[in-house]
């Protein structure tokens, strides 16, 4: 199938397509006249992507650990699994971080709002 086609079908742009490829994550054939030519399992390789990306991981990220977490686990080393858990590990703690810098943010702001209604009531 052609970007086009492939686009449709996952919802990615062909700019984001294109974007997987150079990162390594799809590995188009090419037409005689030049266009990329994508196989049908592709678009589970960009769906499996897309599902990392929206749970926070980077492109290098999901690239480095697509084939362990959305492939055949049995292929993966027990020292890619363990990296893959180590990291996934770390990205928890760092958004557990986030949330609580945003749940302190979020009082502050509170208690702004609440100082500002007590001294000059609701306009």
């Amino acid at each position: 199938m052609r970007i086009s086609e492939l686009s449709a079908i996952t919802g990615a742009s062909a700019r984001m397509l294109r974007h997987y490829e150079s990162a390594g994550l799809l590995s188009p054939g090419r037409d005689p006249n030049g266009y990329r030519h994508y196989a049908p399992e592709d678009a589970k390789t960009v769906h499996d992507v897309r599902c990392l990306l929206a749970s926070g991981l980077s492109l290098t990220e999901a690239a480095s650990m697509l084939h362990i977490v959305c492939g055949d686990e049995q292929n993966a080393s027990a020292g890619e699994r363990e990296a893959a858990l180590v990291k996934l590990d770390e990205r928890s703690r760092q958004l557990d971080e986030a949330i609580a810098r945003l749940i302190a943010e979020k009082a502050g702001i509170q208690e702004i709002r609440s100082n500002v209604e007590r001294n000059y009531g609701r306009a």
